[in-house]
Formats: structure tokens, sequence, C-alpha cells
């Protein structure tokens, strides 16, 4: 069904996946490791990202530490949440606190 789909739909040769085989057999392990240099690892250096980091209050001081000393500007927020956004939230999609009976799954 696939090479259906290839050779009609997206016009190619009924080769293609064997000639893809192949194409990624000629790949050098140096080659990849070029790739990755040229195109994954500036993700992760500060002059040329942004991390966003969400994790909990307690963990945020010693992360924040440890992106700073890699180089990247640090801006901590917390999150402020009202209580009653909460208490809304719950009881349009049910999702709210249940009886004691139920939330323990006995009936």
């Amino acid at each position: 069904m696939i090479s259906f789909t290839n050779q009609a739909l997206k016009g190619l040769p009924q080769r293609y996946q064997i000639d893809l085989l192949e194409k990624y057999q000629a790949v050098t392990k140096d080659e990849v490791l070029a790739a990755l240099r040229t195109h994954f690892l500036p993700l992760f250096e500060a002059e040329s990202s942004v991390a966003v980091v969400v994790t909990a209050p307690g963990k945020a001081e010693s992360i924040g530490e440890s992106l700073k000393s890699e180089g990247f500007a640090v801006e901590q927020r917390a999150l402020e949440i009202d209580p009653a956004e909460l208490e809304e939230s719950g009881s349009e999609d049910g999702s709210g606190s249940e009886s004691g009976s139920e939330s323990d799954g006995s009936r």
C-alpha cells in the first residue's frame, strides 16, 4: 500500500524505499557526528538558545544557578494561581474534588 501511495500520489519511483535505505547505509559515523555538532549541539549553547524550565519552587534556585554557570541569563518567575480559578475549573469539567467515598474507590 505504501509503495502504491508513493508511486501514484507522490510520483516517487518504485525503488524509492530501497534507494533511500542504500543512501542511509552510505552515511558515515563522522558525517553523523559533524551534523550533530553543527545542528544539534548549538541548541544547548547559551549564546544561541533560550531555555524555559518549569519546576517545583524548591528546585528553582539550584536549577537557576546551574543555568547561570553555563552562561544563560536567568529570569525566575513564580506562577501565581487564584484559588477561585481552581474551584471554577474543577466544577466545569468534573475534575474537582470528589466526596470521600468516591475518591477512595469505594461506593
